[in-house]
């Protein structure tokens, strides 16, 4: 049985619905065209498995291929192909995108600090109106109409490595990532409000997503996969992490919540 031998892409992969997977698959393959550090074989190998809902071999396929992805050719070599470590693949696309990161923090804390930065970056292209929009769908941060760059920076290093405001927050980075890239996105899990946050960054009218990668230079071919991976990733960890659902509006709440963040309805026995 073909096995994740990185334990901080294990559990997250092995539990991710086909549509995540899928995501992934289309991101490596460049929705099944190829890509030239790509070989021809694990290509249909994973279209194969995207096609039939994914399972543990193209899991343990993606995980390989994206730590591939993450390592120089020489570097690759040196490790007898196995690339890096998801760790330090994280690092690098932190390093890359210009986020904080420290060697202590979580791959939950390096992920939601890369998908902040790109959430970040994205603000100063919105009008006020937007900005309304977008943080009210989020829940759980507090903004207020004029808020300068420091008091933003601010409310966002406030968000924790886990908890529904990150979730969502990852959620609409994630989807809006995925459909520039490969045409759609990521299901949105029990919150209609997510979806007026999505229409912000990712709608005709609101945020131009593809600028965003223009300031983050993913002209190299490694990049214009590990990045949006990363994302998604950081997406997927959020998700499993918050496994229960309300029960009377179906929103995604915390493990362990006594009541609903949306609707208000007690949780507990």
């Amino acid at each position: 049985m073909p096995i994740i031998h990185d334990p901080d892409l294990a559990d997250v992969l092995m539990s991710a619905s086909a549509d995540d997977m899928g995501l992934l698959i289309d991101v490596i393959t460049d929705s099944g065209k190829g890509r030239i550090s790509l070989s021809s074989s694990v290509c249909r190998h994973l279209m194969a498995a995207k096609d039939k809902g994914s399972d543990e071999s193209a899991g343990a396929i993606v995980a390989e291929e994206l730590t591939r992805f993450g390592g120089n050719s020489l570097v690759n070599l040196f490790r007898g192909g196995s690339g890096v470590p998801y760790r330090e693949l994280l690092a690098d696309v932190a390093g890359h995108v210009g986020a904080k990161n420290k060697a202590s923090a979580s791959c939950a804390e390096m992920e939601m600090a890369i998908i902040t930065k790109v959430f970040a970056q994205s603000l100063a292209r919105m009008s006020e109106e937007d900005r309304g929009t977008l943080f009210e769908s989020l829940g759980g941060l507090a903004y207020r109409p004029g808020m300068g760059p420091g008091a933003l920076a601010a409310l966002l290093a406030s968000l924790g490595s886990s908890g529904l405001t990150s979730y969502n927050v990852a959620a609409v980075v994630a989807s809006a990532t995925m459909s520039s890239l490969v045409g759609r996105g990521v299901v949105l899990a029990g919150s209609s409000t997510l979806g007026r946050g999505l229409a912000v960054l990712a709608g005709p009218g609101g945020w131009a997503i593809t600028g965003i990668w223009t300031a983050f230079d993913l002209a190299s071919p490694a990049y214009r996969v590990t990045v949006p991976c990363v994302i998604q990733i950081g997406h997927m960890r959020q998700k499993m992490l918050l496994k229960s659902t309300c029960p009377g509006c179906h929103a995604v709440v915390a493990a362990g919540a006594n009541f609903c963040g949306k609707c208000g309805i007690h949780l507990g026995a």
